[in-house]
């Protein structure tokens, strides 16, 4: 199978101020004269030119030494290849090549035949002379042209290219190939490496030459990519002119035409991934023909209940628009063999993904940081669903070393609009009174660690224990920060005993600062120092309850404006796991 692509640009390539520029000779060109007058070659070599004492005039180019200034004429040559102008102009130029006789030799000549007058095409025959000679990676080429003649046109170029598929000496005798048209096959057996600039290159077994590493194909990048060139694949290039670098001989493919893929690995699921709760795409190994792939998604069935009902393709990439997806829930993907890469290899395997889950949108809702006779408790009110794996809170700058609470909730840990999540901390040696039924964290339900045995719980919130080397948070003045799992600060809220001219705690300056900005807190000052940070914060914390049913700083209602507003410390008695005075179901 042939696969066609964009035509690749091709640019002119800039000659020195010693060298005439390509198509542009140093007297007048002869004339192209009517093609009519010229016949067409379109069946054949070129037959043998005028004057069989000169020859076609190659070798003899080929075996004068570098230099400008020259006078080398080339007589009745067809143009079988012209080479687009990819990565560097030095050793990528455009050009074009030249041959005469099936068994060569050819020549590449490093002018653009865009820029050339006239301009070439594949099959043109023509006679110029070579005024320059360079060697590039001990490749000999024509570097500047003139007097350029159009001889006649439609040369069936393929009668002059040769099946080198089965030659032993490829490498061994370069020089003989290079340049001359060929159709070659073979396999690839090495990754796909760099090969100058924009080009990639692996090494290409063949019947005559098997796993030589000086034996490569090479494309550029882009090509390879778009046609998924990897190790393993079987390669037919058609029509496509020997290059050499050095000791290596290089057989090209510039466009998709010049090659035909078979045998490459089979396309898998590379990574499944859910974007959202009714999408999912799935990336894959190698390009999908999108013919192959129906549009109302029937070639992927899911299990768990999930249909889908939409599949684009994207080169590589289905994007599946599914039926809603439950939370936490894994999937497995099953696809038709009906749906095949660009070459035609069916799909190998399926897929799992992971449902959707978004970032829950969580508050802090109330704390009490002086209860004698059990755990301080911070309590947190969902307000949008989702994922609070990796949320953080704490008091202070959360540093151990000072003694101030950090607790980060685990993975898979997932809430639901109006949910509550109650965290009870003290130091290790109030354990048996803050907790003394021993309960772990509540991670799938609420009631999971039942307030009937373990007492300090609540059965409508989520409890998860925090040991703090304090006896709780600290009472005199604190913040409390909640961050989500990209570290960003979410909410805080600033408290304060506000004892008359004492001074805050440097942790507490500190962790308002970056609040304040975050933008969580209003006003959003530069630094909160003492008697500023005690005028924007929410006084009565040493004044709560001792016990948890005692009162708390709670908040007012269901507004969220970032500043002392919000919360109230008036109120008779706590409501922990509950909706306050004040606040509506959302």
């Amino acid at each position: 199978m042939r696969f066609t692509l964009a035509s690749l640009v091709v640019f002119a390539v800039a000659c020195g101020s010693n060298t005439p520029s390509a198509g542009t000779p140093d007297t007048e060109p002869t004339p192209d004269g009517p093609i009519a007058d010229s016949p067409a070659q379109s069946d054949g070599p070129v037959d043998s030119p005028p004057d069989s004492q000169q020859g076609d005039g190659i070798a003899e180019a080929k075996a004068t030494a570098d230099g400008s200034g020259l006078s080398l004429p080339i007589r009745q040559v067809v143009v079988t290849y012209l080479k687009p102008q990819l990565g560097s102009v030095i050793n990528d130029p455009a050009g074009f090549t030249i041959q005469h006789d099936q068994s060569g030799p050819g020549l590449f000549v490093t002018v653009d035949p865009a820029t050339t007058t006239p301009s070439l095409v594949v099959g043109d025959v023509v006679s110029f002379e070579i005024t320059q000679m360079g060697t590039v990676g001990l490749q000999r080429r024509a570097q500047a042209i003139t007097n350029l003649t159009r001889i006649s046109q439609g040369t069936n170029v393929s009668a002059l290219a040769t099946d080198v598929s089965a030659a032993t000496d490829l490498v061994t005798a370069v020089d003989t190939y290079d340049s001359r048209l060929v159709n070659v096959t073979g396999v690839a057996f090495q990754d796909f490496a760099g090969s100058g600039q924009g080009f990639q290159r692996a090494g290409l077994s063949t019947v005559g030459i098997t796993a030589d590493a000086n034996l490569q194909f090479r494309a550029p990048a882009t090509l390879v990519d778009a046609l998924d060139m990897v190790n393993t694949c079987s390669f037919a290039l058609h029509d496509v002119p020997v290059g050499r670098f050095n000791a290596q001989t290089q057989l090209p493919a510039y466009v998709a035409g010049d090659v035909t893929l078979s045998s490459c690995p089979a396309p898998v699921v590379a990574t499944a991934v859910a974007l959202s709760a009714t999408t999912v795409k799935l990336t894959f190994s190698r390009h999908l023909d999108p013919i192959t792939v129906n549009a109302n998604g029937s070639d992927f069935t899911i299990d768990n209940g999930l249909t889908a009902s939409a599949a684009v393709v994207n080169g590589k990439e289905v994007t599946l628009t599914t039926s809603p997806q439950t939370n936490a829930t894994t999937y497995t993907i099953a696809i038709a063999t009906t749906v095949t890469d660009l070459q035609g290899t069916p799909v190998s395997g399926g897929a799992t993904f992971l449902a959707f889950t978004s970032v829950a949108k969580v508050r802090i809702n109330e704390l009490n940081a002086t209860i004698t006779s059990g755990c301080d408790l911070i309590e947190l009110r969902v307000i949008e669903g989702g994922s609070m794996a990796g949320f953080k809170v704490t008091e202070r700058e959360g540093k151990a070393g000072n003694d101030e609470m950090s607790f980060t909730f685990p993975a898979d840990f997932n809430v639901q609009k109006n949910d509550f999540v109650i965290i009870h901390t003290a130091n290790a040696a109030n354990a048996a009174t803050c907790n003394p039924g021993g309960a772990v964290n509540e991670t799938t339900a609420k009631d999971g660690q039942p307030a009937a045995t373990f007492t300090r719980n609540f059965d409508t919130a989520f409890d998860f224990y925090v040991t703090d080397n304090n006896a709780g948070l600290v009472a005199t003045d604190n913040v409390i920060t909640l961050r989500d799992t990209s570290t960003a600060i979410i909410d805080a809220v600033f408290v304060s005993d506000n004892p008359a001219g004492a001074n805050a705690a440097t942790g507490t300056e500190e962790a308002a600062k970056l609040v304040g900005a975050a933008n969580q807190w209003d006003p959003a000052l530069a630094e909160y120092k003492d008697a500023v940070f005690r005028a924007n914060s929410v006084g009565g914390l040493g004044a709560t309850g001792t016990t948890p049913a005692g009162n708390s700083i709670q908040r007012l209602d269901d507004a969220d404006t970032n500043s002392t507003a919000d919360w109230t410390t008036t109120r008779a008695a706590s409501t922990w796991g509950a909706l306050g005075v004040g606040q509506t179901a959302l």
